[in-house]
């Protein structure tokens, strides 16, 4: 039987172990280094998952799969993005640290981690065409702006905005291109 294939990666900051135990048909995948180095990447992000081991397989119904409060992830590696691996790294917060549930606000609080990890538009979100390219990418610059408005309206709903998410997706409507 062959072994789970587990990486460790330690950040200058501090101490860390990042463990992610790949399933057997991700480790045959042709892309499960490209995989498992974008999981990293995103999980710096995330120290709240700092000592779990999180084990990643593969799905073709959906670009990634999370159960809330879990500690199994599984991805297409064929659409994967960093705001995918957010998003499905929010999922498993969600339920713990006043996280709130549900899809739309799982893409916010994933918008709301760094800009780098806003590389594509969200599945549950309204992100006006301006700001995206016609692949389906943000811009840097874009990218900053929807992180700087994702904290802005995830900040409002700690001081008690209920519509929190709608009031994001009014801002960045009307909000001018490059005034970030």
């Amino acid at each position: 039987m062959t072994q789970p294939l587990q990486l460790v990666f330690e950040f200058a900051e501090e101490k860390t172990t990042n463990a992610f135990m790949a399933t057997r048909p991700l480790l045959k995948h042709r892309r499960c280094r490209s995989v498992l180095t974008k999981l990293a990447y995103v999980r710096h992000f995330f120290p709240e998952l700092r000592d779990r081991t999180i084990r990643v397989g593969l799905t073709k119904v959906a670009s990634g799969m999370a159960v809330p409060g879990g500690s199994e992830i599984w991805f297409n590696p064929n659409q994967i993005s960093y705001h995918i691996i957010a998003h499905e790294f929010v999922h498993l917060l969600q339920g713990i640290d006043n996280m709130p549930r549900g899809e739309r606000s799982c893409d916010l609080y994933a918008l709301a981690r760094h800009w780098t990890l806003n590389d594509r538009t969200p599945c549950y979100l309204r992100i006006p065409g301006r700001l995206v390219d016609v692949d389906g990418t943000i811009r840097a610059a874009d990218a900053r702006l929807i992180y700087r408005l994702a904290n802005q309206a995830i900040e409002l709903k700690k001081r008690g905005l209920r519509n929190y998410i709608a009031h994001f997706e009014n801002t960045v409507a009307n909000e001018q291109v490059g005034s970030s």
